[in-house]
């Protein structure tokens, strides 16, 4: 068993940071209704009235949200006893990192275009990547048939403005997710995004690797000849690292949606930060202050 060391309070305070962040983007698109008229989501709704492109942008980010949340009621919960310790571990930070980070990614590359109809280009890719991925889960020929004329049906249906060529998915997760860092506003390098993904999908895949390279690693007595006892801790550096990409490309893909369905971030971002201020529990020696800003009061100097 090895022995937990205390998280360096900057990185406690970081990890913090991402889980009330999270809730507030969260917040922000939970409340955010149909996409107005004249918005980006109303005109490529208007192209492609079929599978809406805003119910699946929608969705993407959700899901990377729902990965987050998860970090967030771990990392930080709402309520907690006093004597309450939170042991962070390897492997299900990592992979939560992760699948919020693969989840974004679509979102941000769907909507990284003024042009709506590369937009639904792109929504269709994603529409083929996923029946493709639904096929492969029947064992029986006569459910992948019946994914097959779906997708088979979603060609017939666009054959007028898309070749079947054009519309081919996505070779894989890492390529959306280099794909998703191309917008400037996000700063994210996709090179190192690319190396956080792989560490992240080693350690979700128990890849024996990333014990070495993502750890701290003690060694101990040798108990036979060239093999020795070790303790290790993750680091906590490295896993912030994966988590704030995360938490980065899943902010920007719900600030983003909100943009895309035409909301008013400012007013969501209030709203929300309303709603966070009544959910949290402040340590007992908090300055009332934090609250009344969280909540955009503005309480007069003593």
């Amino acid at each position: 068993m090895d022995s937990p060391v205390p998280v360096p309070a900057e990185i406690s305070q970081a990890f913090t940071e991402i889980a009330q962040g999270s809730r507030l983007t969260w917040q922000m698109v939970e409340g955010c209704g149909d996409p107005v008229r004249g918005s980006s989501f109303y005109q490529v709704n208007a192209l492609y009235p079929f599978e809406k492109v805003s119910d699946r942008a929608r969705h993407y980010v959700t899901a990377a949200l729902q990965h987050m949340l998860m970090w967030a009621d771990h990392a930080a919960p709402f309520r907690f006893h006093p004597e309450q310790v939170v042991y962070f571990t390897l492997r299900p930070s990592y992979t939560l990192a992760r699948a919020a980070l693969e989840s974004a990614s679509q979102a941000v590359w769907l909507m990284d275009t003024r042009d709506p109809t590369a937009c639904v280009q792109r929504h269709l890719k994603l529409i083929r990547w996923d029946l493709q991925e639904h096929r492969k889960s029947y064992l029986d020929i006569a459910g992948k048939e019946r994914i097959q004329e779906r997708e088979t049906e979603l060609l017939r249906r666009v054959a007028a403005v898309f070749t079947d060529d054009q519309l081919k998915p996505p070779p894989s997760y890492l390529n959306v997710i280099r794909d998703a860092c191309n917008p400037d506003d996000l700063d994210l390098n996709k090179d190192k995004v690319e190396r956080i993904w792989r560490a992240a999908s080693g350690a979700a895949h128990g890849m024996y690797w990333t014990n070495l390279d993502l750890q701290t690693i003690v060694v101990g007595d040798e108990y036979e000849p060239g093999h020795f006892r070790t303790s290790s801790q993750p680091n906590p550096s490295l896993m912030l690292e994966a988590l704030q990409a995360a938490y980065k490309m899943t902010q920007y893909a719900g600030l983003k949606y909100l943009l895309f369905a035409g909301a008013d971030p400012t007013e969501r971002v209030s709203s929300a930060r309303r709603w966070l201020a009544d959910q949290i529990t402040l340590k007992p020696d908090a300055d009332p202050k934090i609250l009344a800003q969280l909540k955009g009061e503005h309480p007069e100097s003593p």
